[in-house]
């Protein structure tokens, strides 16, 4: 048996050809071909669970392949969405379930709706939408890009306003600094920007929230008229339009993408996703999710090596890493940190996370090489703890004494260049 680092390295060295190998398993290409042939019929939430073959497809390419059989309960993740953050994808603090309800909205809308006062003589609540996760520290928009979506607003009982928002890299030039490296400030700048030039101009308004997420709201507007003073008839007849009540609401849609060539970014909301590009989003995630499931057959460390690597770019804080029993198991072992005891007070967490915060500097992993280093020290400790058998001069150290991660991570790495 092959140990963990070498075979790590042997995917991970040129991981697009391990996935075209992979592409090119007769029962993975079987099962990809039916998806991409049959995804594009699918309208909604009913289409895809009645489809078993569809279904289990889309489940094992976002990890969830365990889960296949609680169809009433991805029902509800489906049905929900991940657009609020009071949604049950949400509420269960697994992203994989909100991951797979962004990929599969079925341009279902998300609606929000204002308040009446209460009782009490508050005034009206305004309808108010935020994205449940931060936007990115950057989003490279000078390539194919585009995020839309489209933004509705019931003004009154007749009347209702909408605008479609599109960032790409034509719109932006303009606006931004810099297309590859656009900001969440930039964004929901740009995105008033096309509020304001739409009728709901002073009706609807778009921000960042403290926790760093996209939000739209209804804001009350009071219009003058053609004369701009109070009173009036016809064109100088002043209009007012309340932010909140029973009445205001706002939704929010997917939006086709403007052009066949256009790569969807998703800015909190989602994006549309046609089916050629959905398929190609899923089928990616499946031919990974394959790669490292059948790695993981021969040597689980592989597997959660290559599964560390895939995620590792996105954590932010340890609470990320403890959250996900895989990336806790890695993280364990190259810091050397005990298995959880089962302690689930705020207290034991926090010491928890403030000792990997201390140990694993989680923002490097935005450099590729970085990831790879420590993943590769990751394997080299698995392979001493576990596979000494199949690198037999780990086994010197088996029994007593210690060695510390960067040293075991040397001997690999000579013995697999031997």
């Amino acid at each position: 048996m092959t140990d963990t680092l070498t075979s790590y390295r042997l995917i991970a060295k040129d991981l697009t050809a391990s996935l075209k190998r992979k592409a090119a398993d007769p029962v993975v290409a079987r099962e990809t071909a039916y998806y991409e042939a049959h995804i594009g019929q699918v309208k909604s939430v009913d289409d895809l669970l009645g489809d078993q073959r569809l279904y289990a497809y889309a489940m094992k390419a976002y990890g969830l392949e365990e889960m296949t059989y609680a169809k009433a309960f991805m029902r509800k993740v489906l049905e929900e969405g991940a657009a609020s953050s009071a949604s049950f994808a949400n509420r269960l603090a697994d992203d994989r379930y909100t991951a797979f309800a962004r990929a599969f909205t079925f341009g279902q809308g998300f609606t929000a709706t204002g308040a009446d006062p209460t009782t009490f003589g508050s005034t009206a609540r305004n309808a108010m939408l935020s994205a449940p996760l931060a936007l990115a520290d950057s989003y490279d928009f000078s390539g194919t890009a585009e995020a839309s979506l489209t933004l509705e607003s019931r003004i009154d009982a007749k009347t209702t306003q909408s605008v479609t928002i599109r960032l790409n890299a034509g719109i932006l030039s303009r606006q931004v600094e810099n297309l590859a490296a656009v900001t969440p400030t930039e964004i929901s700048q740009a995105v008033m920007a096309q509020i304001d030039a739409s009728p709901l101009k002073g009706r609807v308004q778009a921000g960042l929230a403290a926790d760093g997420s996209l939000f739209f709201q209804t804001t009350a507007l009071t219009d003058l008229g053609a004369d701009g003073a109070a009173g009036g008839e016809g064109v100088n007849a002043d209009t007012v339009v309340q932010a909140g009540g029973a009445v205001r609401t706002l939704t929010i849609r997917n939006a086709p993408l403007s052009t066949a060539d256009r790569t969807a970014v998703d800015i909190g909301f989602g994006t549309a996703l046609g089916p050629d590009t959905m398929a190609q989003t899923v089928t990616a995630a499946y031919l990974r999710q394959t790669l490292e499931s059948d790695a993981g057959d021969e040597d689980t460390g592989v597997r959660l090596a290559l599964y560390f690597a895939r995620k590792a770019p996105t954590l932010t804080s340890a609470y990320d890493i403890l959250g996900d029993s895989a990336l806790s198991q890695v993280a364990n072992t190259v810091i050397g940190l005990p298995a959880s005891s089962g302690a689930t007070t705020s207290e034991a967490l926090a010491k928890r996370a403030a000792k990997i915060a201390e140990k694993i500097d989680i923002a490097s992993f935005r450099d590729p090489a970085k990831v790879d280093a420590f993943v590769r020290r990751f394997a080299a400790v698995w392979d001493a703890q576990n596979n000494t058998a199949s690198a037999p001069v780990l086994a010197l150290f088996a029994g007593g004494g210690s060695i510390d991660a960067e040293t075991l991570a040397s001997l690999q790495t000579t013995r697999a260049r031997s």
